[in-house]
């Protein structure tokens, strides 16, 4: 069969240019090449469709050769030479796995994107969650926790008749609002206050992309969760990648060492006694370096960027500075930093670490910044405080909310007797659990830039009005230009 190089790139003489039309893996290989090869990839390109290298199936398939096939395991599999892997992207459908592993899921790799059925914008259906199958040797418990999941959906029914009730008679149509967008706002607000009584083993659909070399990496996570069902799914994904990365997934397998070091530290005694702390409900701190300390920095970091000075000479200029000048210097620099700009990278330069008590429902929203975040965190678990949405308790159903969220406790410890992994399916949306967050000062300035602005979740709005707030009493001139959108 004749291949046209114009089939498979946008242009032939120029420098840059599309490359399309080839399977992930073929792709991966020409960019291979050209790590070995002077050639351009159009050149290796052509070299493969003449060596019929490339192969057609029926469907017009293009797969690669024995012999490309050799070479990619050769530089990408054999040699470590991973980069390469990161060429070839995977699109992935999930469907109705708990919103337990969804969250481990999309904290197993930062460069994995996804986009997740929100809970703040459609209602869920009854009966749609997940049955851990190593439940079904305590029958009695098994029983216990449908039982458990199915009033978590009848409380939350409640939750939403009495809150679109309430709202209706708290707010007024717009001005040239239809009936039918007045009552989609309301159900929506009622949607998002109401999925605090859900539970984690609700299910849910994601979309996801990711890189070869990514997907491996999360494959490697999952496959050494203490979550039987983040094993299997690993499992299930590893399958179906395999149709268009065949090749870089092969001899995926848990990591000891992860295993390993998992089941040491749950066996260690501890303070707690196993149970988590239940004073720090709300908690939201920032550790960042002094005042001063920043100013230096972002001053030397600015002057170094733009002039031909040494770094040494960039920070004894800033230390030779007042407060003041350093101070009109940021804010020369930040005045016209616009509601959808970032700040220079030296912002990028200064690191801190809040430390937060937030709901689940609050943590999964939270944890999608984990592409310029490191975070760590505690297990779900129902010892740390919950959180009880305003609208709920102007409406009277707060004390509806709380009885439920004991039941969702007691049962919690009833199952933590025999397994913590199936306990924790049954902490809620409304359940704190405790985070520390690893970012830099750049990635601060996005996050209270985006998640204190109007459309922002109310619940993670106030988390980061209140970061927002302590900033500006320690780092005045700091925190005067992260909030940005109104």
């Amino acid at each position: 069969m004749t291949y046209r190089l114009t089939d498979y790139v946008s242009n032939l003489d120029k420098n840059v240019y599309a490359i399309f039309n080839l399977p992930e893996e073929v792709i991966a290989v020409i960019f291979a090449y050209v790590s070995r090869s002077p050639k351009s990839f159009r050149e290796n390109l052509q070299t493969l469709l003449e060596k019929e290298e490339i192969l057609t199936q029926p469907g017009n398939q293009l797969l690669l050769s024995e012999t490309a096939r050799r070479f990619h395991e050769r530089w990408v599999v054999g040699y470590g030479h991973s980069s390469v892997a990161e060429h070839a992207v995977a699109h992935i459908g999930i469907e109705k796995i708990s919103r337990l592993a969804s969250s481990e899921l999309e904290l197993a790799n930062r460069f994995n994107s996804f986009t997740e059925y929100s809970q703040r914008y459609q209602r869920p259906r009854r009966g749609d969650f997940y049955i851990p199958e190593e439940i079904d040797q305590w029958p009695s418990l098994r029983e216990a926790y449908i039982q458990f999941q199915h009033q978590a959906y009848d409380v939350y029914e409640t939750l939403l008749a009495g809150l679109k009730s309430y709202l209706e008679k708290k707010i007024s149509p717009n001005k040239d609002e239809t009936l039918k967008a007045y009552q989609t706002r309301i159900e929506k607000m009622a949607f998002e206050d109401a999925r605090y009584v859900l539970p984690l083993a609700t299910l849910t659909n994601l979309g996801m992309t990711g890189n070869g070399r990514a997907l491996r990496d999360t494959l490697v996570i999952l496959l050494s969760s203490p979550f039987p069902e983040c094993v299997r799914l690993a499992r299930e994904m590893e399958r179906e990648i395999s149709f268009c990365l065949p090749t870089l997934l092969r001899h995926v397998g848990a990591s000891a060492h992860l295993v390993n070091s998992s089941q040491r530290f749950k066996q260690l005694p501890h303070a707690g006694n196993g149970q988590a702390a239940g004073n720090r409900a709300g908690m939201r701190s920032i550790d960042i370096p002094d005042y001063e300390t920043v100013l230096n920095r972002l001053c030397a970091g600015l002057l170094f960027s733009h002039q031909p000075v040494s770094h040494s000479q960039a920070e004894q200029w800033a230390k030779e500075q007042s407060l003041e000048q350093k101070e009109q210097l940021l804010r020369e620099t930040l005045s016209d930093l616009g509601p959808f700009d970032n700040p220079h990278p030296v912002f990028e330069t200064i690191r801190l670490k809040l430390y937060l008590s937030v709901s689940e429902a609050n943590w999964h929203q939270l944890l999608r910044h984990n592409r310029r975040t490191s975070f760590i965190f505690q297990p779900p678990n129902v010892g740390g405080g919950v959180t009880i949405p305003p609208h709920v308790r102007e409406a009277g159903l707060a004390d509806v909310m709380h009885r439920f969220l004991q039941q969702a406790e007691q049962i919690y410890h009833q199952l933590a007797q025999e397994s913590p992994t199936l306990a924790a399916y049954c902490v809620t949306n409304a359940h704190h659990r405790e985070i520390v967050a690893d970012l830099s000062l750049w990635e601060l300035y996005h996050l209270i830039n985006l998640r204190t602005s109007q459309e922002a979740q109310w619940d993670i709005r106030q988390t980061f009005e209140q970061i927002h707030h302590e900033l500006s009493q320690t780092h005045p001139v700091i925190a005067q230009f992260a909030k940005r959108r109104t």
